[in-house]
């Protein structure tokens, strides 16, 4: 997307976008107050309203950020190039690790965006913005020989999508029931599964 705050001061759009994103998190669109947000972010509610007019337009700007924050690096810094399947899983866990880092009001965004929706609501809804489908990052330019000989590599690779799929279905369960999430902790569960997968499949 064209971004709007593109001629922001980036220690402020940061700012702004962390603040924004926490506010709407904790009080919901409804409660949310565009007070309390410039008076996190330090800037003024004048410089605020230059780049939006109203608190829908900053949602909106917020709700597309969020989608393409994660996906658009992913596709830029990871893409397809890695063919070692478990160490393009384990590059795009150490990019995700960094972005929530840098943008810590994210996952509690995350929990005004995907209200009320179920796994493949949300799978469907990221896809919209995914510069590479989803299914591309398990399935293409994949090299099957580190694979051992005796092993099923599609199914191996099913297993694989499917359970890490799981673990993100459950804690994107949680984020619906209002439950905080601790994102290292994510992260150091699917390290775990990466290695109990190399370990079975790999030669």
């Amino acid at each position: 997307m064209q971004d709007i705050l593109e001629k922001m001061d980036p220690d402020k759009k940061t700012r702004l976008i962390n603040a924004a994103m926490k506010e709407f998190g904790a009080n919901r669109f409804e409660k949310a107050s565009t007070n309390t947000i410039v008076k996190e972010a330090g800037i003024s509610k004048g410089l605020l309203y230059h780049y939006f007019d109203s608190k829908d337009a900053l949602y909106s700007y917020l709700f597309e950020y969020a989608m393409t924050s994660v996906a658009v690096p992913i596709a830029e810094q990871v893409g397809l190039e890695e063919t070692d399947i478990l160490k393009r899983i384990e590059q795009i866990s150490h990019l995700k690790i960094k972005i929530f880092h840098q943008m810590p009001a994210l996952v509690s965004f995350s929990k005004t965006m995907y209200a009320g929706m179920d796994f493949e609501e949300i799978k469907k809804m990221i896809q919209k913005y995914n510069p590479i489908p989803m299914d591309m990052y398990y399935h293409h330019n994949i090299d099957t020989s580190l694979f051992k000989d005796e092993i099923d590599i599609n199914m191996a690779i099913q297993n694989i999508q499917y359970t890490l799929e799981r673990i993100s279905e459950a804690y994107i369960t949680q984020l619906n029931m209002g439950i905080d999430i601790d994102i290292d902790k994510i992260m150091t569960e699917f390290e775990g599964f990466l290695t109990h997968f190399r370990q079975i499949y790999y030669k």
